[in-house]
């Protein structure tokens, strides 16, 4: 769906390797800052919505881990009352289908959040490492 990309200071990434604790401290900055991305996709939801249907149903995960490292996701769950499933009109939106431009959607809610979620994350790190 919308893929999250960007780049981490440098100097981060050589504390965050310093530290002994990174199974327990990737997991919290990730939790951390789900909801400013949860709350960014809703937005740009709304602004699209026919019903509401969809907005109401975005979720987050929690922080996984998987062999690529730790993730969360956030995305619309469930079906809307004509049994549609939520993630595929999503899909639809972003990419567009034969009869319909695409909007993106997840990609503008993920440009968005990214100054705010990479700063929750410093914030969140900065505070475990000090414990």
């Amino acid at each position: 769906m919308g893929k999250f990309d960007f780049q981490i200071d440098p100097a981060f990434l050589k504390q965050l390797g310093r530290l002994a604790d990174v199974e327990r401290v990737a997991p919290k900055m990730i939790d951390e800052a789900m909801p400013i991305l949860a709350e960014n996709v809703k937005k740009e939801l709304s602004k699209h919505k026919r019903t509401g249907d969809m907005v109401g149903s975005v979720k987050k995960t929690k922080a996984n881990k998987n062999k690529y490292g730790y993730y969360a996701v956030v995305r619309p769950t469930g079906k809307d009352r004509h049994g549609v499933r939520n993630m595929e009109k999503l899909a639809h939106a972003e990419y567009g289908t034969s009869k319909q431009q695409p909007t993106p959607i997840l990609t503008k809610a993920i440009k968005d959040s990214e100054p705010a979620v990479l700063k929750k994350m410093q914030e969140t790190f900065e505070r475990e490492v000090k414990k």
